[in-house]
């Protein structure tokens, strides 16, 4: 849409209504306290009205499955957050490397993905759409102990291919500080029981932690500890990605803003 369109529609939603939406600010706009309120009041008409051509092409005898891919550390921890805020109906779950990942998005096997390890592949997208907090966490035994004292579990295979200098799965720089480690492992399920037992610490998501602390009796629950990374080294971008050119569906923008939230 060109400005002058724009601005055109502007004023006429504001006759609509009654009142001034918009006001300068600098060079830009800013809302009003009454364009708040419209916002706040509307978000949900707006939220149904972009549903429309969706819920059209999904007839209720006919509901054809969300298929959403990723790996480990969201496919078990983020899916409940997830739930708790978007209704996804018939969903396919897709848990693949990542590498891939981005290969079956491009193959049209899967519709969206969700990575903090990017691998650049033709036909795919990538949006960053938040940042989560990293740290090194275990049991309160290893409290005090210097990072480099610390014994690691971390995955198996490192990712290749990603176009920061991130190497491991799990988001650790590995090409600025070696770590001590003890354990490989393909599962993060696995790596977080070896943590439980004492055996060893693992570079893990903030959110993940939190919500597996919930569950446990605090002898059991991980700690953060000392960690060479300055916070905002430990900042991990994540990324959705979708097939090159595909428009944001509802569904896109719900996991986005439930990504959002987790920080």
């Amino acid at each position: 849409m060109s400005q002058p369109a724009l601005s055109k529609a502007l004023r006429l939603l504001e006759q609509e209504v009654g009142t001034k939406l918009l006001e300068p600010e600098g060079r830009g706009l800013r809302l009003t306290p009454a364009g708040q309120r419209f916002k706040d009041e509307t978000a949900g008409l707006l939220d149904q009205w972009l549903k429309v051509p969706e819920n059209l092409l999904r007839s209720d005898s006919e509901k054809v499955p969300y298929r959403l891919g990723s790996f480990e550390v969201f496919t078990t921890y983020f899916l409940s957050h997830l739930l708790k805020s978007v209704d996804l109906g018939p969903l396919e779950l897709h848990e693949y490397r990542p590498g891939r990942l981005e290969q079956a998005i491009a193959e049209g096997v899967v519709d969206i993905g969700i990575t903090y390890a990017p691998i650049p592949k033709s036909g795919v997208d990538f949006t960053e759409v938040t940042k989560i907090k990293m740290g090194i966490f275990g049991l309160k035994k290893f409290k005090g102990l210097n990072w480099s004292e610390l014994p690691f579990v971390v995955p198996l295979l490192p990712t290749q291919g990603t176009p920061s200098k991130v190497q491991g799965l799990d988001g650790w720089p590995d090409h600025e500080f070696n770590r001590q480690i003890l354990y490989r492992v393909t599962m993060m399920e696995s790596a977080m029981e070896l943590c439980r037992q004492g055996l060893c610490v693992a570079y893990l998501p903030e959110f993940v932690v939190s919500l597996h602390n919930k569950a446990l009796l605090p002898d059991y629950r991980l700690i953060e500890l000392e960690s060479p990374l300055s916070q905002k080294e430990r900042k991990q971008s994540v990324f959705l990605i979708q097939r090159k050119n595909n428009p944001e569906s509802t569904l896109y923008r719900q996991i986005a803003k439930s990504l959002r939230n987790l920080g």
